[in-house]
This record gives C-alpha cells, sequence and structure tokens, in this order.
C-alpha cells in the first residue's frame, strides 16, 4: 500500500469516475486504473464498482475512505507544516458555506490569495446542516455557521436578520414590519438551500405552524415565485442583494438577528494554510473566540430595514 493508490482511491470517490480522479489528480487514466487495482489486489477486497455512468464505493470501500481520508491528511500536513517552517504557505484549503454566506468570502480569498499564492482555496457551499457536518468531520477546515457556538474557535463575519419576503401587490407590502402569524393564510415557500432549521425554529416560537408549500433550492427561483404571487417567503437579509423590483422584504416583528462566523473546532490544529486564512478573517473582522483562542465582542448589529417597491438597496 502507498500513497498513491490511497490518493487514486480519495479521488474516485470525490470525482465519482477514473476520468475525472485522474483531472483531480494530474494524473493520467490509466495510472488510477493501475493504481486502484494494485490496491484492492494487495488487499483482497474489491472497493471500488467500476459502472458505465461512472465508479462508486463498494461498503467496504465506505468503511476504509475515512481511514484512507485522515491517513492523507497527516502526510499532507506533514509537508505543510515543513515547508511552513521554512518559510512557505502551501497546501490545499477547504472552506464551506451555506449560500447566503457565500457572498462573505470571496474577497477574503482573494486578499489570501494575495499573500499565500501557493495555497489552492476549495469553496464548497451546502446547508447549514451540511457545513456542520463538514466541520465535525473536517471534511473542510473552517466552515460558516450561525452563532453564537461556544464549542467552536470562531471569528465573526457578519450580522443580518430574517426578512419576510412578499410581493408588491400583497395587502402587507406597504407595513413597517410582519408577524409570522399574519402570513399563516399565505403560500409559503422556504428555501433548502440553507436556514429552514431557523426559520422552523422561529414559527415554533411564535406558535404559528410550519407549513411550507414548497421547497426551493435556488434563492433566485424562490424570488421569482414570491414575484408571481404564488407565496410569501422568509429569508436571510444577506439573500437579497439581487432581488428585483417586484418583491418587498419587511423586518419581522419581534426581529430576527442573525450572527454568521467563521469557525473550526479548534484553532490549535489547523494547518498553516487553515490558520494563516483564519488571521487573514480576524484582522479584517475582529479577534476570535473559542477554544484556544483570545475572547471577543460580538459586531454591532446591522441596521434594520425595510426594502420598499423601487428601492434596490439593501442597509
Amino acid at each position: 500500500m502507498n500513497l498513491a493508490q490511497l490518493r487514486a482511491l480519495r479521488a474516485v470517490h470525490e470525482a465519482g469516475s477514473v476520468t475525472g480522479a485522474a483531472d483531480l489528480i494530474g494524473v493520467t487514466q490509466s495510472a488510477v486504473s493501475h493504481a486502484l487495482t494494485a490496491l484492492e489486489s494487495e488487499l483482497g477486497l474489491r472497493l471500488v464498482i467500476r459502472e458505465r455512468s461512472g465508479c462508486r464505493l463498494t461498503e467496504v470501500g465506505r468503511r476504509l475512505m475515512p481511514h484512507a481520508v485522515e491517513a492523507l491528511r497527516h502526510v499532507d500536513r506533514f509537508a505543510e507544516e515543513a515547508t511552513a517552517a521554512a518559510g512557505l504557505v502551501t497546501g490545499r484549503l477547504h472552506l464551506g458555506a451555506f449560500p447566503s454566506a457565500c457572498r462573505l468570502l470571496p474577497p477574503l480569498i482573494r486578499s489570501f490569495r494575495k499573500l499565500y499564492p501557493a495555497v489552492e482555496v476549495v469553496l464548497l457551499e451546502g446547508t447549514d446542516e451540511e457545513v456542520n457536518e463538514w466541520i465535525s468531520r473536517r471534511v473542510v477546515e473552517l466552515g460558516v455557521v450561525t452563532g453564537p457556538r461556544p464549542d467552536l474557535c470562531m471569528v465573526p463575519l457578519a450580522e443580518d436578520e430574517l426578512v419576510a419576503v412578499l410581493p408588491v401587490e400583497h395587502p402587507l407590502a406597504t407595513e413597517p414590519d410582519v408577524e409570522l402569524a399574519e402570513l399563516a393564510d399565505d403560500p409559503f415557500l422556504v428555501s433548502s438551500g440553507g436556514c429552514e432549521p431557523m426559520i422552523r425554529s422561529l414559527y415554533h416560537q411564535a406558535g404559528v405552524a410550519f407549513e411550507p408549500v414548497h421547497r426551493i433550492h435556488e434563492m433566485s427561483t424562490l424570488l421569482a415565485m414570491v414575484r408571481e404571487n404564488l407565496g410569501v417567503s422568509v429569508v436571510p437579509s444577506l439573500a437579497l442583494r439581487d432581488a428585483d423590483d417586484g418583491t418587498v422584504a419587511l423586518p419581522l416583528r419581534p426581529p430576527a438577528p442573525r450572527t454568521l462566523l467563521l469557525a473550526t473546532p479548534s484553532a490549535a490544529d489547523l494547518s498553516p494554510a487553515g490558520a494563516a486564512f483564519l488571521d487573514v478573517v480576524e484582522a479584517t473582522f475582529g479577534p476570535r473566540s473559542g477554544p484556544q483562542s483570545r475572547a471577543h465582542h460580538p459586531p454591532e448589529p446591522r441596521t434594520r430595514w425595510a426594502r420598499r417597491p423601487g428601492s434596490r438597496s439593501i442597509a
């Protein structure tokens, strides 16, 4: 068993095909196939099922994969730490975020890449639950979460709030704010791309039944449905930067603020690239808190706002 074989196995798992795996790790398809065959032969086990549509792991392959990933992580960390000791930060940094939070990361990645051009940054987008799972399983080194999270080391990124989104012709569209109970008679649309658990909790606290008629992944589609008077929704204010004049966004009553933080289980366990990225974020937004960190004061809340017909601005 060697590292090339483990990297081929991991790449096939991530890419879902030999062709994709070869592109991922920069070798030929025959090299990937040979590495997999040699690994299976040495173990006396079938690890990958090759199908016309691609490749998938066998049951035993799925059980062994976390060990292969962890072994490669330690080997990569060995090389990264050695390189960092020589004054150069290298490697691959995986970040995770839910859709509305992904808007916050590109400027930070750009600043980071200027300082550390030898680091490859990979941004994964998923739901709140997926990002939390990626953090706990070390699929990503740093992920965006909603706070407070005292179990994690965190750097504050932003403050926004959940707002109700209505079509412009809705009877409540001219109100300064809205209660969830006032939306109970409207078809409710929910985005499956991120903050459904928080919305569900708000409905529970308000004593209003949470009964969405549609779950929509793309925010642009959800807003288009609201614009066509097919329902109302509750979304993070950060998600509305691309909203058009066919919708009205109103603050909730009572307000529903949301704190976004970049988090990791422990800053002490970060790779040199991860630690450098956290330093860049900390320099931009403020000091970190949580395990192996200094205390910090959270950022001031964003100003509450109401988006009116004919206005494109978001406070």
